[in-house]
């Protein structure tokens, strides 16, 4: 049995990693354009920084492909024959499959400004690729202006002003990150990265770009703003653009249409994990998920559906964390905000608990339903998502977690308790 897996990042191996584990005879074979080694996508800012090698970044040790006897293809898949069981190299030839995996994870989504490719200046964050460009490109005392409210913008923003640009944070929305964000957070945000010396428009939308010697955008209230490079940070789409004409269906935003197993809903013996993979979220809507973890537990479960196992995949209760420059951002379970293109709370009984502590740049938000916990959003501290996903998980309510609180402290011997004041908001809704 030959297993074909195209991505080498973290949905791809652990794919690779069970089907080893549960056939010593397979064949498995690794296609990837961008690396040859799976790296940790995230780590890669701090790489552009000077504080981690390349090889820091790899996940496993470079020995694993020759231990676990996986082929290595560097080369970049250009289409799928479903029906003759093959994919299409960029450098010739074909590659026959009995299974096939696509774990072709994202592209950036392109800035929609006329001229905007039609020379340098203009980059984007997302592949090895990108990040050696801009490597290059970016010198100190240069003015860039990063465009996109969310986290690879944020991201961005820090490593261009550690290297000594003058940054520009264009933010389209009223304020930072509205998914994840309300706009008392992102009050606390945008004052921070502030004052580390980044300028921050909120409510920017960038509307024209002009190349006169110097870069020129044109902002949506006229005002015209000249940079040396700018930095597209407005998301990212299912690198899928290969699969247009195939046989295997695409969902209206480019991610692979999957079944429970994580097969495709039109291609035999084709499964897909990761970014470019439409699968069913806990609000009943299909999209892609686009975290490392959910990558690495559908790589898994993709896997073990491709050597014949009953699978059903079913994503966790969420959780995340991140940094906006050293102010620590944590997230565990649903946490909606005032954002259009988020889907209304299921019916019950919803509240909103918010508090910013009284003498540190830190907040706290909890909802509830039907008088449980269902979901916090942190900025300033670091806690235990593992503890907080167990109280949901036991449905706790806000009370019980007020009393426990200190025991989700991430850093609980070294940090003063989190205070529960009176003054904190409570209000209804999610």
């Amino acid at each position: 049995m030959h297993h074909v897996i195209v991505g080498n990042s973290i949905a791809g191996v652990e794919a690779a990693l069970v089907i080893r584990r549960r056939d010593e005879t397979a064949r498995i074979t690794l296609v990837s354009d961008e690396s040859d080694h799976p790296f940790a996508r995230t780590a890669m800012m701090y790489v552009f920084c000077g504080q981690l090698r390349q090889e820091d970044t790899e996940f496993y040790d470079r020995g694993l492909y020759a231990r676990m006897r996986f082929e290595r293809v560097r080369d970049r898949v250009v289409g799928v024959d479903c029906a003759a069981h093959r994919v299409v190299l960029e450098r010739g030839g074909a590659l026959p499959y009995d299974r096939l995996l696509l774990a072709v994870g994202s592209a950036p989504r392109r800035l929609a400004l006329d001229g905007a490719y039609d020379g340098p200046g203009v980059h984007h964050y997302v592949s090895l690729q990108d990040h050696a460009a801009l490597d290059v490109a970016a010198k100190a005392g240069m003015r860039a202006a990063v465009v996109g409210g969310g986290l690879i913008g944020v991201e961005v923003a820090e490593v261009l002003h550690a290297r000594g640009l003058v940054v520009h944070w264009l933010v389209r929305d009223a304020w930072t990150w509205p998914v994840a964000l309300d706009r008392d957070e992102a009050a606390i945000v945008e004052a921070h990265v502030r004052q580390h010396g980044v300028d921050v428009r909120a409510g920017a939308e960038v509307s024209a770009l002009a190349r006169r010697g110097a870069l020129t955008l044109t902002l949506g209230a006229g005002d015209q703003l000249e940079v040396d490079l700018i930095v597209g940070a407005i998301g990212v789409v299912p690198n899928t653009r290969f699969l247009l004409g195939s046989e295997v269906a695409l969902s209206h935003d480019g991610g692979i249409e999957t079944a429970a197993d994580l097969s495709s809903t039109s291609a035999p013996d084709v499964y897909a994990a990761g970014d470019c993979a439409t699968v069913t979220w806990s609000d009943g809507s299909r999209r892609p998920e686009t975290l490392w973890y959910t990558a690495r537990d559908q790589g898994r479960a993709a896997g073990a559906a491709m050597v014949g196992d009953s699978v059903i995949y079913r994503r966790s209760t969420w959780y995340n964390s991140a940094k906006f420059f050293d102010l620590e951002y944590t997230t565990a379970g649903y946490v909606p905000v005032a954002e259009p293109a988020r889907r209304d709370p299921t019916p019950g009984h919803w509240q909103t608990w918010f508090q910013r502590h009284p003498n540190e740049n830190a907040s706290l938000r909890i909802v509830t339903k039907d008088d449980r916990v269902v979901g916090f959003n942190a900025l300033g501290r670091r806690w235990s998502t593992e503890v907080w996903l167990r109280w949901i998980h036991e449905r706790r309510s806000l009370a019980w977690v007020h009393e426990h609180l200190a025991e989700s402290t991430f850093d609980e011997e070294f940090m003063a308790p989190f205070p529960i004041l009176p003054s904190a908001m409570l209000h209804e809704g999610a």
